[in-house]
């Protein structure tokens, strides 16, 4: 295997690692704010209802912003924004082999 080959596996497996580790910690958050929310409902009013769908909104917003930051902090791109790339080579990959078409003399 050349040198360069082993530097990007390397690069490839702690880039894998950071993100497993990532997933997890963000895992692990999600699932303190849900045992957060839901002790705070116990104590606040009792298991009834409401305040049990009260508490499970209230943990899903603390997931959801938990998934935010998790997303900010590993770089990921939106399923749009890679639609919107891949739509963009495929323009230029047509424009190219158009070009490369062409008849030097024109």
């Amino acid at each position: 295997m050349s040198e360069a080959g082993t530097d990007g596996e390397r690069r490839r497996r702690k880039g894998i690692r950071e993100g497993l580790s990532q997933g997890l910690g963000f895992l692990s958050a999600l699932k303190d704010a849900i045992e957060e929310t839901l002790a705070e409902t116990r104590e606040q009013s009792g298991p009834n209802a409401e305040a049990a769908r009260d508490a499970l909104k209230g943990a899903l917003s603390r997931a959801q912003a938990a998934a935010g930051t998790a997303r900010d902090r590993l770089d990921f791109v939106t399923r749009r924004e890679m639609d919107q790339l891949r739509e963009a080579v495929e323009r230029l990959a047509a424009r190219i082999e158009r070009l490369e078409r062409q008849d030097p003399a024109e």
